[in-house]
């Protein structure tokens, strides 16, 4: 079912918003922001039924005919794997383009080429201008990206505390990759003082919103507390290692391994060790042969 939706344009007298019927009659003269609009229209279903393959080619059209925003998009859903028409030199040339008309999405991207390095030279220094561009208009993603520049030193003098502080305005902005990275920080005291309390508190946020890593941590945190949290912690560790966390699949069947947090089950032990060796965890070896050592003393016993 198509979701009903007015799309604002902006023009010399202020923004106006217009009807379906006005942004298709707008993409017929081949109107960049009309076809930009019907674009998004047909990708995400906004007045009109689906059809990607549509809106991909409306905004293929709308991108030749130099719409920024277009760009921007373009690039965001080649990123997200959802849009195979460009790769990734065209992504980040489009991402530039874009970033210089002053789109806070494609300042993002362009700040990221730059600093991986993708289709470009690898230039730090260029990256954390971008960065700064989009987050100066309120981009929370690259906030937290020039926080992580600021973070190690890459590009800007190195300032701990600067990262921290803009790791903590982009988690209250909502980003929750922020939120882990603030967690990081109080956890450990990079860029402010050691708080495992405000540790806790980031990466519940960000574990209330999904993030897997920041669900593994939490459940660190939860195991070490003073009394230990033991089945919270455990139920976090699931939850992470049911996200594809290996780390945490291995803490998993620890727990299940020595009982901590939830019933003793050595079939279960031995199902997430498993998985986690075979995500690379070579811990989870060790924690194998130990299980079979006990399982091989209790049947000789």
């Amino acid at each position: 079912m198509a979701e009903e939706r007015g799309f604002v344009f902006h023009g010399p007298d202020g923004q106006v918003e217009l009807s379906i019927e006005e942004v298709m009659d707008l993409a017929k003269r081949d109107d960049p922001d009309g076809l930009y609009a019907l674009a998004m229209a047909y990708l995400f279903g906004w007045d009109v039924e689906q059809n990607e393959d549509v809106g991909y080619d409306l905004l293929e059209k709308s991108v030749a005919a130099g719409q920024t925003e277009a760009m921007a998009l373009m690039v965001r859903l080649f990123m997200q794997g959802d849009y195979c028409g460009i790769d990734s030199e065209r992504a980040a040339q489009l991402s530039i383009t874009a970033a210089k008309d002053g789109v806070p999405d494609a300042q993002l991207y362009a700040g990221l080429a730059y600093m991986d390095g993708v289709s470009v030279e690898q230039d730090y220094s260029e990256a954390a201008r971008y960065f700064r561009l989009a987050a100066n208009q309120g981009n929370q993603e690259a906030r937290t990206s020039l926080a992580y520049l600021y973070q190690e030193g890459l590009g800007v003098e190195k300032d701990e505390r600067k990262a921290y502080g803009m790791y903590r305005t982009a988690a209250k902005a909502g980003n929750v990759n922020a939120m882990f990275q603030a967690g990081i920080c109080c956890e450990f005291g990079n860029g402010t003082p050691v708080d495992l309390r405000q540790a806790e508190e980031w990466y519940r946020m960000g574990a209330d919103q999904g993030d897997a890593f920041a669900m593994e941590r939490l459940g660190y945190l939860l195991s070490e507390s003073d009394p230990p949290r033991a089945t919270e912690s455990f139920e976090w560790f699931l939850k992470a290692a049911s996200e594809g966390v290996p780390t945490a699949m291995q803490m998993v069947g620890y727990c299940y391994m020595r009982g901590i947090g939830t019933e003793r089950s050595d079939e279960e032990a031995r199902k997430w060790l498993n998985m986690a060796r075979d995500n690379g965890v070579e811990e989870a070896s060790e924690m194998l042969s130990m299980l079979g050592s006990v399982l091989g003393r209790g049947e000789q016993a």
